[in-house]
């Protein structure tokens, strides 16, 4: 019997220390995974050393040079020779303004002004990028404009490849906020693929932009005159003497011909003009 209730005593404390100790190894589980996911977030949010930073490096340049044609040539061979691409070479020429003059009986005078433009688009290794710089306004006459830019996007790298991390965790009908049916679940999951992708895609062009620096390029030179003698059009379209007498011949047979038509046209009025005229005439003489 003393056996017996010692038994009854013992099985309650051995159950109430089983008890305490499991849940004190949860709360140090949950306590030690709670740190690791702060450390974690913590290192992915710290900032990133300098040499690790996100900078994107572009330019825009107008120059004025004496010779667009061999100074654009010149930089495209440049960018070849440093590995670079280039994306958009144009050359035009920009007209400002044209004028004739008579130059001779059956000649004249052509004088256009325009002003020769090229514009580039350059992809060049980002360290490269000031000695791209650094040879064109070291070789132009005149610089319009320069302007040198440097942007910081490690906080947009790092916000997309954070919103990757979190969209790996798959999606349950639990975790769903629409009603649980598999098609809603599976335009759900589909769409968060296409936002990783899209970041994906973001941070791929991010590194290309990181690794070459994009500079924009407008080279001119001074005003230019074109001078040129053509053939006058209006002497050209002139007919021959004899030709334009027999045309001035049927102009006047023509408009003697309407003047004919137009008074036998109008025949009545004088058939009544005459009319009136003599009973004038009679009036007046019994006056």
């Amino acid at each position: 019997m003393r056996s017996s209730s010692t038994l009854w005593v013992l099985i309650p404390i051995l159950t109430l220390y089983a008890c305490s100790n499991a849940g004190n190894i949860n709360f140090k589980a949950s306590s030690e995974n709670r740190s690791e996911a702060y450390a974690d977030s913590t290192t992915a949010a710290s900032p990133a050393p300098p040499e690790a930073r996100k900078r994107i490096k572009t330019a825009e340049l107008r120059c004025r040079v004496s010779d667009v044609v061999s100074a654009a040539a010149g930089v495209e061979k440049l960018v070849a020779s440093l590995n670079g691409v280039v994306v958009e070479s144009l050359i035009r020429n920009e007209q400002n303004s044209s004028h004739e003059f008579a130059y001779s009986a059956d000649s004249l005078k052509q004088v256009t002004r325009y002003t020769p433009v090229a514009s580039l688009t350059l992809k060049v290794p980002a360290p490269y990028m000031d000695t791209v710089v650094s040879a064109l306004t070291s070789s132009a006459s005149l610089i319009s404009h320069r302007l040198l830019k440097d942007t910081d996007v490690t906080l947009d790298y790092l916000r997309n490849q954070l919103h990757n991390k979190a969209d790996e965790t798959p999606v349950r009908k639990k975790d769903h906020t629409k009603p649980e049916k598999e098609l809603d679940i599976t335009r759900y999951e589909d769409a968060k693929k296409d936002e990783v992708i899209d970041r994906t895609i973001n941070n791929m062009a991010i590194d290309e932009k990181v690794l070459y620096s994009t500079i924009t390029v407008e080279l001119f030179q001074p005003e230019v005159a074109d001078i040129q003698i053509v053939l006058n059009p209006e002497r050209l379209q002139r007919p021959p003497l004899a030709t334009a007498a027999v045309v001035a011949l049927n102009r006047g047979a023509e408009f003697f011909r309407t003047v004919l038509l137009f008074f036998l046209s109008i025949w009545p009025a004088f058939i009544f003009g005459a009319l009136g005229w003599l009973v004038y005439r009679k009036l007046g003489l019994k006056r």
